[in-house]
């Protein structure tokens, strides 16, 4: 009996665990299409909250919708300051308006929002292998 089992184990592939998003620290490469240089980073976790930090401040948000969808009706942070907190609040307005999240292959996190919006995360910036797949593409 013991013997099958392995034979019936071994009969087939391993399978590959399912790709996710949740639960991993996605670094903001582009609002809206356009590359930035602002440092943020989102967290969903599991238990349906975005959290993350931004360029002075540590932040999170309920979700109350159900994953991939996305209603964020506010944002808590601290109350840092910094340089830097234009572009924290232009991360938060645009995070704020956005609807759906969709993993696109294994190392790109696109939020959609109204009217063409969009966020875009990555594993790694600094990867020279990084692709921005909602920027325009150049020549």
């Amino acid at each position: 009996m013991r013997r099958l089992l392995v034979l019936a184990l071994t009969a087939f592939p391993a399978m590959a665990p399912a790709q996710t998003y949740t639960d991993i620290y996605w670094e903001l490469l582009a609002i809206d299409g356009q590359l930035t240089d602002i440092p943020a980073k989102l967290r969903i976790d599991v238990d349906n909250v975005l959290a993350g930090a931004a360029p002075c401040n540590r932040w999170s948000a309920a979700n109350g919708a159900t994953l991939p969808d996305l209603d964020l009706a506010r944002i808590r942070s601290t109350r840092m300051a910094c340089d830097r907190l234009a572009d924290e609040q232009r991360f938060f307005d645009a995070l704020l308006v956005m609807k759906t999240v969709t993993l696109d292959g294994d190392k790109n996190l696109i939020l959609t929002g109204p009217e063409g919006r969009s966020m875009e995360f990555v594993l790694d910036r600094t990867d020279l292998q990084t692709v921005c797949k909602t920027c325009a593409p150049t020549d």
